[in-house]
């Protein structure tokens, strides 16, 4: 007899295996994008083609968070990629930024679309600290990983559990040690509403960019676009200060969505990405 647990696993090990042609969902993507702390961070992709063949790899779309271009320029062609038979091929920073129109910054999705096997995965790289690059180069510096989605293997509607995440309530001096942000990104063509909730908090509400907002909070992504916002716990000044707590968010999804939650350890600067887990059948 299977174990309840089983299904959830198997989920997120078939998300990590290599994919048969078709469209991948990037759910998370910076290009010279400033962070909240002095930062400068930048992603690169990771191609591989396990097969025996060529695969050619499209970007097809940018979904849109914010980009910015102060000298466009149009691009005739979709940008493409070929990755030879049981090799690995780098798309840089500098090479995604002219593929989205001689971008200066921005902060999305993105959508690629391949014609056979392929597994995709990233960097989102802190460069501010890294020595000036030559044009085209790799990126140096702290990162955290992200693994783009085939878009068959997306979330669908149901309900879902981010775990694991860490948030400071109240610290007893300095700055809080621990950060938590949550991301989406919808590629389809319809919104998709979210009930977003943290099942746990005894106070039924929490911060969303400095925001209150009250549990469970409903919102919806529109189509074709990405958004994140930092997760935090209500201020209360008479509560007493203690330490880091670890909690959980759950989703229910109305449809098809990306998600993840990064979570930041301040004092090191060393991120950790969570993936949405299945929440199990009774």
């Amino acid at each position: 007899m299977f174990s309840r647990r089983f299904f959830p696993v198997v989920l997120l090990l078939l998300a990590a295996l290599p994919s048969a042609a078709g469209e991948f969902v990037l759910p998370v993507f910076a290009l010279n994008l400033d962070g909240r702390h002095g930062d400068i961070w930048s992603s690169e992709l990771y191609l591989t083609n396990p097969g025996d063949q060529p695969v050619l790899v499209e970007l097809t779309r940018f979904l849109r968070g914010d980009i910015e271009r102060t000298a466009p320029c149009d691009l005739f062609m979709t940008p493409t990629r070929v990755v030879p038979p049981q090799s690995a091929t780098v798309w840089t920073a500098a090479g995604l930024a002219t593929d989205l129109g001689c971008a200066d910054s921005a902060r999305g999705g993105l959508v690629l679309r391949a014609d056979g096997p392929l597994h995709v995965t990233s960097r989102l790289v802190n460069t501010s600290g890294s020595e000036e690059s030559t044009a085209g180069a790799v990126l140096s510096g702290r990162g955290e990983a992200f693994d783009a989605i085939p878009m068959d293997r997306l979330p669908t509607a149901g309900a879902y559990l981010l775990p694991a995440l860490m948030w400071h309530r109240k610290p007893c001096e300095g700055s809080p040690e621990f950060e938590t942000v949550v991301g989406f990104a919808n590629p389809g063509p319809d919104p998709v509403e979210v009930v977003f909730d943290v099942p746990h908090e005894i106070a039924r509400s929490v911060n969303i960019d400095g925001r209150e907002v009250y549990l469970p909070y409903r919102f919806e992504v529109e189509p074709g676009s990405w958004q994140q916002f930092r997760l935090s716990p209500r201020l209360d000044d008479a509560a007493e200060c203690g330490g880091v707590e670890s909690f959980l968010v759950r989703l229910d999804l109305s449809g098809p969505l990306a998600a993840y939650a990064s979570v930041v350890d301040r004092k090191s600067g060393d991120p950790r990405t969570v993936v949405p887990v299945p929440l199990a059948s009774p």
